[in-house]
């Protein structure tokens, strides 16, 4: 990750040493909410005075708020324009307030660029746009900056974009990623990879990274892709539908040995509700045509394509099961040279302060 020296001056003019300079610009330009945890992952220390005296000065100028999820856990905000502004990115909506959702992903995100932090990251929505467009020599037709029936790519969704070096040749690729913090169901990735895929086959090369906290989805995340991006594994998927329903049907007389050793191969690779789902539409002849084998173009044979699902930390302990807005329950905001600051991140005042925007 590279940072101008001079964003990192405006930073410590405010009183911020060199890493929490650091640590503040990987926020504000990429997620505007962090945790204590990240801060000293950041930091590579421990709980102590470090975090105490950071959260201090962000309170004491005004530069963030805090809300607590449970207990003993604090999500802050970055929310001033002082910040924005200094780095040169004040027109971010980062320093806004979000729903439950956004905050989560936007965590996840940052986790996922503290554990890797040797990659360059592409950071607004227009750099990514003329990264793209210059490095494959794209038409400008494959992006917008507003949503168009989810036709062309606007980056709106902030998911990070950088060119890594991964294993085993550890040569530059440019690398997608998709940030998933509920693992739950997979509808919104799929109608992400549907919006992505135009453009994903104009490259010659790239990564695409599956990011979740935890590994239930992954596989059917990988299937998907294949199925979806690549064009891959479709035949095997309706192969093994039409033998299901041979067997459901009880027509044994229909199955052969090597369907029987394919069935039992294939029960373990295409298992999950995601699947279930595409079984009942298969057998109503509803299947979505980018699903079906025969209308669907494989990659071709000079594209290179890397699939990754990874599990980054997750923020389970901080939010516990709560389903807060932002501004619900206790909230610490203070305003620019405030007496009275927490002397701790967990101290709360007793009476939140709610103020407009630094």
């Amino acid at each position: 990750m590279s940072v101008y020296e001079s964003q990192l001056a405006n930073l410590s003019a405010f009183g911020y040493t060199e890493a929490e300079a650091r640590f503040l610009y990987l926020v504000a330009a990429h997620s505007g909410y962090f945790t204590v945890r990240q801060f000293l992952d950041f930091c590579h220390a421990r709980s102590g005075k470090r975090n105490a005296s950071f959260v201090e000065k962000l309170f004491a100028l005004g530069h963030a708020s805090a809300q607590r999820y449970t207990r003993r856990s604090l999500v802050y905000h970055l929310r001033s324009r002082q910040i924005y502004e200094a780095i040169g990115k004040a027109h971010l909506r980062n320093r806004r307030e979000h729903e439950l959702d956004y905050i989560k992903t936007r965590l996840l995100a940052l986790d996922f660029i503290l554990a890797n932090p040797e990659d360059r990251y592409i950071e607004t929505a227009e750099e990514k746009r003329r990264y793209l467009i210059e490095r494959f020599k794209l038409s400008e037709s494959f992006f917008s900056r507003s949503s168009e029936h989810g036709k062309t790519v606007t980056f709106s969704d902030g998911f990070p974009l950088c060119v890594a070096y991964p294993a085993p040749d550890y040569m530059p690729v440019v690398t997608f990623t998709y940030l998933d913090p509920e693992h739950r169901n997979l509808d919104r990735y799929i109608a992400h990879l549907r919006t992505y895929r135009r453009l994903f086959r104009q490259l010659s090369s790239f990564q695409f990274i599956y990011i979740s906290t935890a590994a239930g989805l992954q596989q059917e995340a990988g299937e998907l892709f294949s199925f979806l991006v690549e064009g891959r594994g479709l035949s095997d998927l309706t192969r093994y539908f039409d033998i299901q329903t041979k067997w459901d049907s009880r027509k044994y007389s229909l199955v052969t040995e090597d369907d029987m050793i394919f069935r039992h191969q294939a029960s373990k690779r295409f298992n999950g509700e995601i699947f279930d789902t595409l079984f009942h539409l298969w057998r109503r002849n509803q299947l979505p045509n980018d699903l079906r084998a025969e209308s669907v173009a494989t990659t071709t044979k000079q594209q290179k394509v890397l699939f990754r699902a990874v599990t980054v930390p997750g923020q389970e302990a901080v939010f516990g099961d709560s389903s807060k807005r932002w501004g619900d329950g206790w909230q610490i905001r203070c305003t620019s040279g405030a007496a009275r600051v927490p002397k701790s991140p967990t101290a709360q005042p007793q009476i939140p302060e709610r103020t407009a925007d630094a």
